[in-house]
């Protein structure tokens, strides 16, 4: 069975190169299912990385504040299959409804890191900084900090043991 840093760190590249194939397509129209199915795949896994890399950093609270913008970018992944895939218009409302909480999201979450975080652990909001900036920035490339971003964090998960392994440890 793998280890559980590894699976975390799988995860994470998932993301990265997720926002590698999204990037490299993006001079394809938004309508064409590869597109739509590529894009809405790394959101999902945007989902469930998120609160995974709040778990691997910090505490209760930072897993928490993790949980919004992960349920933001859960929204985005369906309604983008709804708006671009299946053509329904009124989806795009929710799609903006789901960038609104998922970038609401990863500023709280980046802030909460910034904070709670002592000395070089302030360092650790940087992912969540990135992908803010990787969404904020999508239309003129931000895709490549969150490629960067994701890629820092599956290195952080391979050396680093998640904060309940580390305490449960004696």
């Amino acid at each position: 069975m793998s280890s559980p840093r590894v699976l975390r760190a799988a995860l994470f590249a998932v993301v990265a190169v997720g926002s590698l194939s999204v990037w490299l397509r993006s001079s394809e129209p938004m309508s064409e299912w590869p597109k739509v199915l590529t894009f809405s795949a790394t959101l999902c896994g945007l989902a469930f990385a998120l609160p995974t890399y709040a778990r691997l950093i910090g505490g209760r609270t930072v897993f928490r504040v993790s949980l919004v913008p992960a349920a933001g970018a859960a929204l985005g992944s369906v309604s983008n299959i709804l708006e671009d895939g299946l053509q329904l218009e009124w989806a795009f409302w929710l799609f903006i409804l789901s960038l609104a909480i998922t970038d609401i999201g990863l500023f709280a979450f980046t802030s909460v890191v910034a904070f709670i975080g002592r000395g070089r652990r302030r360092l650790l909001a940087a992912v969540p900084a990135a992908t803010l900036a990787g969404v904020l920035l999508f239309p003129v490339g931000g895709f490549v900090l969150m490629i960067a971003a994701w890629v820092a964090a599956a290195v952080l998960a391979l050396g680093r043991p998640a904060r309940s392994e580390a305490d449960a440890s004696p």
